[in-house]
């Protein structure tokens, strides 16, 4: 049986996440500080992960160049696509926007072309993907930072066939305690009030680099996006 992660000790990472993330919250007034709060979020996912045990990450399978897992549809929330969407503003060049707002209109009419439910069988890389590697590797989701493989050849053939068990792939007792923080700082990011519904990352930041009033939205505890920028349109609802 898989080494597992005791449940007093995910609450506990649930619980410090949601608290700190709170207070931070509490002191947002402007775009920046709200920058510097889910940067907070980010660097404590990164911390769970480098705190994990040895024998726990000796497991893990991921490299640069391993992209497997930037093939498939990623489903966020509305504060990661703004974390992301502002890394991409303060390091990319013009030449390196433009070239990237193509494909993410590429990304976004794709997922717009598809019947309902298909979406989680599509595979396309990630407008971000360069030489198989993230581009904004420091600005990348929760959803990006908490995913981790001890088969890249399983992943590999998932990309290829969306009927394979990539659960197998996974690491429980990484797997609980990332998971123990992401989940506690959109807790506190839904109990201040923020969006909290699900989004296809590219089509929304696609709309986040594209709409400067998504932002301003978003602050004022609004839907961030449009309704055609969510995981599942179809069910407004999941």
């Amino acid at each position: 049986m898989p080494a597992r992660t005791p449940v007093d000790q995910r609450f506990e990472l649930f619980d410090h996440a949601i608290a700190q993330m709170g207070k931070r919250l509490e002191r947002v007034r402007h775009p920046e500080q709200m920058m510097e709060a889910l940067g907070w979020g980010m660097a404590e996912l990164d911390r769970t992960y480098a705190e994990t045990r040895r024998s726990v990450l000796a497991k893990v399978a991921c490299h640069s160049g391993c992209d497997a897992c930037c093939h498939v549809p990623v489903d966020v929330q509305a504060h990661e696509v703004f974390f992301a969407a502002n890394h991409i503003q303060l390091h990319f060049s013009a030449t390196e926007l433009t070239e990237l707002l193509e494909r993410l209109a590429t990304h976004r009419a794709n997922i717009a072309a598809l019947a309902p439910g298909d979406r989680d069988l599509i595979r396309q890389p990630c407008a971000l993907l360069r030489d198989g590697a993230c581009s904004i590797y420091a600005g990348r989701p929760q959803a990006c930072r908490t995913h981790h493989t001890s088969d890249a050849a399983l992943c590999a053939a998932y990309n290829d066939e969306s009927g394979v068990e990539i659960e197998k792939a996974y690491i429980p007792a990484l797997r609980a305690r990332m998971f123990a923080v992401m989940l506690g700082v959109d807790e506190a990011l839904e109990s201040a009030g923020y969006d909290e519904r699900c989004y296809d990352y590219g089509t929304a930041l696609h709309e986040a680099l594209t709409n400067s009033l998504c932002l301003v939205n978003w602050m004022r505890r609004h839907n961030a996006f449009p309704d055609s920028c969510l995981a599942y349109p179809d069910e407004p609802g999941k």
